[in-house]
């Protein structure tokens, strides 16, 4: 039975909160706006990216009038960063990446964001110095649900996937680990409750609710 060695973490919605203030923000410009932004549409772009989605143009085909893009943005951007930038780490982090150190195992985030908002919020967090890879959108061709960003975190480990526990959130970040050959649990979040996350493995609503010793167990048993 393979040693479980490696802990590979999303970052968003899995290490922090960032994705409910995110919609938030958005459907607070939206209401003002007298339009509703669609939670089940914003949901499938969670854990990939919003880059092949014209949310402005969105919101002027909801109201039928034209908005000044580069202020809507900039507002929306000030009050979710003002939100983001004070919350703390969600529930079991710290003690995973705890006891992941102790025992010796490697840890890395994959994520589909970009390098500076990963690095920016680990160092704000203090939990840079604890991670021995990093990789982000700026180090592939393709975002989850493609499985580059696994793979490429798994090269950088230097381990096989058969010994790797990936955590995630979202559909496209499961699809991208299981693809990857990870054994993948998931923890949704508020944004993220309602997916269907029957491709994971395991599900959790908190990764306090079980120790890491026996999700390592659960995960060498399983392979």
């Amino acid at each position: 039975m393979p040693e479980i060695t490696a802990l590979i973490f999303d970052f968003d919605g899995v290490i922090v909160d960032t994705e409910t203030p995110d919609f938030a923000t958005w459907q607070q410009e939206f209401r003002a706006l007298g339009a509703e932004l669609d939670r089940e549409l914003w949901s499938t772009f969670i854990g990939s990216s919003m880059e092949s989605f014209d949310i402005c143009g969105h919101l002027e085909d909801l109201t039928g009038r034209c908005v000044d893009r580069e202020a809507l943005q900039a507002r929306r951007r000030r009050r979710y960063l003002n939100i983001v930038n004070s919350k703390p780490v969600l529930p079991g982090i710290m003690e995973y990446f705890g006891l992941a150190r102790r025992c010796g195992m490697k840890i890395g985030v994959a994520s589909s964001s970009t390098r500076s908002w990963v690095e920016g919020h680990l160092e704000r967090l203090g939990l840079i110095s604890c991670v021995d890879s990093i990789k982000t959108r700026d180090n592939v061709t393709n975002v989850k649900p493609d499985p580059e960003l696994y793979l490429l975190s798994l090269d950088s480990l230097g381990v096989p996937s058969a010994e790797s526990i990936a955590i995630e959130d979202s559909v496209n970040g499961i699809i991208s680990a299981v693809t990857a050959g990870l054994f993948c649990v998931a923890v949704p979040n508020e944004m993220t409750k309602s997916m269907d996350m029957s491709l994971a493995h395991l599900k959790l609503d908190s990764l306090a609710e079980m120790s890491l010793r026996k999700m390592i167990d659960l995960a060498g048993d399983h392979v």
